[in-house]
């Protein structure tokens, strides 16, 4: 199997690297220091089996990338390993399209049963994240993603700027989440989507 580390620290790559070997005895592991190199690496190569992306790299950064990737190469599974803690950018990277999401301060064994899972077809959280709520079956994860950030009392246009998407493309997305929610206006909104567990009460 091919696997493309995505790091800017070279010791970190070397370490995820090592970890990756010991999950995956017969693993060829490719490493670019930015998102950039990275992208281009996979137009080049089709054969990749799994990314491991970081959040915090130099130039367009991992998550203005994230989307790329999964738009670009949507069979190639991405997993962020992220020196972050913070179950929302866990939330949002799995929302983005992220098969996992894992911090940097796991244990290596936890690490490698999280490749292990996303390979088989599951979408991983490290155990903070797991506190965000699941999609909602009639959702899509950017519709989710957009409810999460009306929740957190963005207008439109920030929201539009957070997601990198057009302020109509929003107002669209608003609107299928209203049609889901059986509700007419954001205040409903957000109150449905706390009375089902969708956002934190």
């Amino acid at each position: 199997m091919r696997v493309l580390i995505v790091d800017d620290h070279p010791v970190y790559r070397d370490g995820l690297a090592a970890v990756v070997s010991q999950v995956f005895a017969d693993a060829q592991i490719s490493q670019a220091g930015d998102a950039e190199l990275a992208l281009d690496m996979l137009a080049q190569d089709n054969a990749f089996d799994l990314v491991l992306l970081d959040l915090a790299i130099p130039g367009l950064g991992g998550r203005a990338a994230l989307p790329q990737m999964r738009t670009r190469f949507p069979a190639v599974p991405v997993v962020v390993v992220s020196a972050s803690d913070d179950a929302a950018i866990g939330a949002e990277c799995i929302a983005n399209g992220a098969s996992g999401f894992i911090t940097k301060s796991a244990r290596r064994d936890a690490i490698a049963a999280a490749l292990q899972a996303v390979l088989a077809g599951s979408v991983v959280l490290s155990p903070m994240a797991r506190r965000a709520p699941p999609p909602a079956p009639g959702l899509t994860p950017r519709e989710l993603e957009v409810l999460r950030w009306l929740g957190a009392g963005e207008p439109n246009k920030a929201i539009a700027r957070r997601l990198g998407i057009a302020e109509a493309t929003v107002r669209v997305h608003l609107t299928a989440v209203f049609r889901e929610l059986a509700v007419s206006s954001r205040t409903q909104a957000l109150l449905e989507a706390r009375r089902r567990g969708l956002l934190p009460g």
